[in-house]
């Protein structure tokens, strides 16, 4: 199943999805089937980072200039809310769909939509966050995730390595994103708003 203007208007924006999620959490629940305390712990985590992030990170006008530029006003991205890379990933294109006239930004819960997810795999997974302009007609236009590209490395790294468990690979992937600000997701979007 493709993404059609239908099923995109009945999205919710960033701001109903994350009002959404924080309202789930304060249930004590999270996005997802899977209901246990490390993915509610997960959650916590990642409500954290992108609360964080909304308030302190700052675009580059580099970023803010070419993205003006793209003619796509239509912008997907794909996440669960105890997604640990979506937390530092997403205020940044949140941030970025506010600074552009007439950008829509809608969200898609990953697994409330398998048929939608099928066609935006990575490797053959299910991995997330992934962010997708479309034309007015939602073909896609550009694809970007599911993390940056030095981060993504350490994780294939450790798929063949085994050299960490889930908890250590998330903390030494936390520990880069804080390490880098920003600056490597912002080039690799500037790069994917110029192709």
């Amino acid at each position: 199943m493709k993404v059609t203007s239908e099923f995109y208007s009945q999205l919710p924006t960033f701001e109903e999805y994350y009002t959404h999620i924080i309202r789930l959490f304060e249930e004590g629940k999270t996005t997802g089937e899977n209901q246990s305390e490390a993915m509610l712990n997960y959650t916590k985590l990642a409500l954290a980072r992108t609360r964080r992030g909304l308030k302190t990170f700052k675009l580059s006008s580099d970023l803010i200039e070419t993205a003006k530029k793209h003619t796509s006003k239509k912008w997907f991205l794909i996440t669960e809310a105890w997604c640990g890379d979506a937390g530092n990933i997403i205020p940044i294109i949140q941030l970025l769909a506010k600074e552009i006239e007439g950008v829509t930004l809608k969200v898609m819960i990953r697994d409330e939509h398998p048929e939608i997810m099928n066609n935006f795999l990575t490797n053959g997974g299910k991995s997330i966050p992934i962010f997708v302009l479309f034309d007015d007609e939602y073909h896609q236009l550009k694809k970007w995730g599911p993390r940056p590209a030095p981060a993504q490395k350490m994780v294939l790294d450790n798929k063949e390595t085994k050299a960490f468990s889930y908890a250590d690979l998330s903390i030494n992937l936390q520990k880069w994103y804080q390490k880098d600000k920003t600056l490597t997701l912002q080039k690799e979007l500037i790069k994917l708003f110029s192709a």
